[in-house]
């Protein structure tokens, strides 16, 4: 990424900015502390240089040697004042103007040491023409002039490094606004870029949650989708595909739920079974397309007729059908099995083959019990079935109710307290 680019190059310009700033300070720094050392020194040399030329004129101007007795000291000081100024210009322009006076310094102490000479040999107008003579006097002259030379070079030389450094401390001063510039620059890069990122995460937070959004609403219509298909799949699994009514399946789950009920609770339970009357002889009449046809209307009298809240009826078997009454009485159950001939005979399906009538009429078995522990649980259903054939046997079209008090199986089941005193009825 560029503006890191910018980043990293600011961040080095920064570090040679301030090591370079750092090195011209520390160097200006120490320049300035050696050119004050070295003025010092030539100033004390001069002064000294000074010193000893009038400490050897006094002696011989007095004839007395005596009078030079500080010579020496003045001497050492002198030397060692010129070595330091030697070490200290070692590096500079200045260092050939310092070594020549050195070399002055050395002819003036080579002359006042001929006066010395003299001076112990006590011939003190020959030492006096010696300190008068023309070259000792040019030596002297030379030698002060060369000194506030050479003053005047450092004064130079100082101004020229001065200047360089102020180059150099100039030339970091733009490096730093240089590198600044750089961060301002990278950060607003920076800046420009997350905002940019920043709202493409905000199109595509706001994106996702509306892709979720429209998912979410897919997943709930598939989901209720899928349920009313699994709706229509349980339904169809339990209801009979040509009557449309309960098939054989959802009757036996509602009787288990009915006679565990009754169990329960002590209450009474009536079944019906019922079978359409010669209905070999209406398919071989009629054709099995027709049958067809007349089972539907049967179970359409069957549906209108039930009203109650709780009955079932389901198609238990080609032409069979059973109804559960659920706290039923005999006298009810009979009533609404004698409905149920009835309104089939009624709906007047021609069936020329009877034997019975001249339309389809139904056989009809009833059994109310109270279950009680211990009863099969299909006893009374045993029991709708045996009063259907005998129902059947007594020339059909007609409603028989189970005597389930005489046994047939169901010893244990109590009957119904209302059963009327006739059970059988006629059309």
């Amino acid at each position: 990424m560029r503006f890191l680019g910018s980043i990293h190059l600011a961040v080095g310009l920064l570090l040679v900015a301030f090591v370079g700033g750092f090195y011209t300070d520390f160097k200006a720094n120490q320049l300035h502390h050696q050119s004050m050392r070295i003025q010092l020194g030539l100033e004390r040399m001069l002064r000294l240089n000074q010193g000893l030329t009038s400490v050897i004129a006094m002696a011989v101007l007095e004839k007395n040697s005596l009078r030079a007795a500080s010579y020496q000291s003045l001497q050492i000081e002198f030397d060692a004042t010129m070595q330091e100024v030697l070490q200290l210009t070692q590096t500079m322009t200045l260092a050939g103007d310092v070594l020549a006076l050195s070399q002055e310094q050395q002819a003036l102490r080579t002359v006042e040491s001929r006066v010395f000479d003299l001076m112990r040999q006590e011939k003190w107008p020959d030492a006096y023409q010696v300190l008068l003579a023309s070259d000792y006097g040019m030596a002297l002259k030379l030698y002060e002039i060369n000194s506030e030379a050479a003053v005047g070079a450092l004064s130079i030389e100082l101004t020229n490094t001065a200047r360089e450094h102020d180059q150099l401390r100039k030339l970091t001063l733009s490096l730093r606004l240089v590198a600044i510039l750089l961060l301002l620059w990278a950060g607003w890069r920076y800046s420009v870029r997350l905002q940019t990122e920043l709202a493409e995460q905000l199109r595509l937070r706001v994106a996702l949650a509306q892709a979720n959004t429209e998912l979410e609403d897919k997943v709930q219509q598939r989901t209720q989708a899928l349920e009313e298909v699994n709706h229509q799949l349980e339904v169809l699994s339990v209801t009979d595909a040509l009557t449309r009514l309960a098939n054989r399946r959802r009757f036996d789950a509602v009787w288990l739920d009915e006679w565990q009920r009754a169990l329960r609770q002590a209450t009474p339970l009536a079944v019906i079974m019922l079978d359409v009357d010669h209905f070999k002889a209406y398919n071989d009449h009629y054709g099995h397309q027709q049958g067809d046809e007349c089972l539907r209307r049967v179970g359409e009298v069957l549906l209108t007729t039930l009203r109650r809240a709780g009955e079932l009826v389901a198609r238990y078997g080609g032409e069979e059908f059973v109804v559960v009454l659920p706290g039923t009485s005999v006298i009810h159950a009979m009533a609404v099995a004698e409905s149920i001939r009835a309104n089939i005979q009624a709906a007047g399906i021609a069936h020329a083959h009877s034997g019975v009538a001249a339309v389809v009429t139904v056989s009809l078995g009833v059994a109310v019990g109270i279950p009680t522990q211990g009863d099969a649980r299909d006893a009374l259903v045993h029991a709708a079935d045996a009063a259907l054939y005998r129902a059947k046997d007594q020339g059909r079209n007609r409603v028989v109710l189970s005597d389930i008090d005489r046994g047939k199986g169901t010893p244990r089941m109590r009957a119904s307290t209302d059963r009327p005193s006739s059970i059988t009825a006629s059309a």
